[in-house]
């Protein structure tokens, strides 16, 4: 089997870049949505936004956001705000640290 050019390769890179940006720029759109919710003690759509990080984070190359969201899913379950509040502040700081 052939490798792939150096062409090929650049242009697979940056592909995965403008996903990756195109990611960050939805999770904070979702994260905006999250900051309402927690507001309003909304954990139905506290758990629907930790629900999307923990299923795409990974995929994009944030398995941290993945494993954030996870955790904020499971507080928004058990109605904790204290445990979402934190998670919420840690996943803007993953996005915020993201190239």
């Amino acid at each position: 089997m052939n490798e792939p050019s150096d062409a090929d390769r650049l242009a697979f890179e940056e592909e995965a870049r403008e996903l990756r940006g195109m990611f960050v720029s939805a999770r904070q759109a979702d994260l905006a949505r999250l900051e309402s919710a927690l507001a309003a003690g909304d954990f139905a759509t506290v758990r629907a936004v930790g629900h999307v990080f923990r299923g795409s984070g990974g995929t994009f190359g944030y398995p941290e956001a993945s494993r954030l969201g996870a955790e904020l899913e499971d507080a928004a379950g058990r109605a904790d705000g204290p445990s979402a509040r934190a998670l919420a502040d840690a996943l803007a700081a993953c996005l915020a640290a993201a190239p």
